[in-house]
């Protein structure tokens, strides 16, 4: 797979995934990050936590493979991993488990289980029929794209963007109480400047940081 084929699924499950931050995956559970893999692997790290957890009091980040014999992983079934896996009580490895921004990492085998629910099928075709999406098409066509957001403190999000013509991801921080139109605007433009980008210190997910929290 291609560095942008790449970012295209990673897109592509950030977009469906940005759902579960209102509502809970799996019991009180909510995505507070998605997560590229680091140094351009083919994977999508999933951040959960309770409902107001940011970086520094998140629960557990799991990470997925994004193809199996060059087939792309579907959202709903990364969806499904993460539920069998985080319902219950499970023992893993020590190859399985890790640790990434203070917070324990467990890789997920190819052998979980997945199963879509009714409500995953009627909340695509519900909400595609009233708001389309963009698709895995318009995706691979963009110039610039989202494929990761992580909670931080503060009232703070982190913004993962890749572009179609730098292989780097670069992330964005932003105040979501200040992410009007104006800060929208800036996070695909901006984060092709680099001369404002700065380190980024302890996290794996990006080479550089640029600092919108105006």
């Amino acid at each position: 797979m291609t560095p942008w084929e790449v970012a295209v699924a990673q897109a592509d499950m950030t977009g469906h995934l940005i759902r579960y931050t209102q509502a809970p995956i799996v019991k009180k559970t909510r995505v507070r990050g998605v997560l590229p893999g680091p140094d351009g692997t083919p994977a999508v790290r999933i951040a959960l936590g309770g409902r107001k957890a940011t970086l520094g009091d998140l629960l557990t980040i799991y990470e997925i493979p994004l193809f199996q014999q060059d087939e792309v992983l579907l959202p709903w079934e990364a969806v499904s991993r993460v539920r069998h896996e985080a319902g219950e009580v499970r023992f893993y490895s020590g190859g399985q488990v890790d640790n990434v921004l203070g917070t324990p990492l467990i890789r997920l085998s190819k052998e979980v289980p997945t199963e879509e629910l009714p409500e995953d099928r009627a909340y695509t075709l519900l909400s595609t029929l009233s708001c389309p999406d963009p698709g895995y098409e318009e995706r691979e066509k963009a110039e610039s794209l989202l494929i990761g957001f992580l909670y931080l403190s503060a009232g703070r999000m982190r913004l993962y963007v890749r572009h179609q013509d730098a292989p780097d991801v670069v992330a964005c921080d932003v105040r979501l109480a200040e992410a009007g139109p104006a800060v929208i605007a800036e996070v695909f433009s901006r984060s092709q400047e680099r001369e404002l980008f700065e380190q980024p210190e302890d996290d794996p997910h990006c080479t550089a940081v640029l600092d919108l929290t105006h």
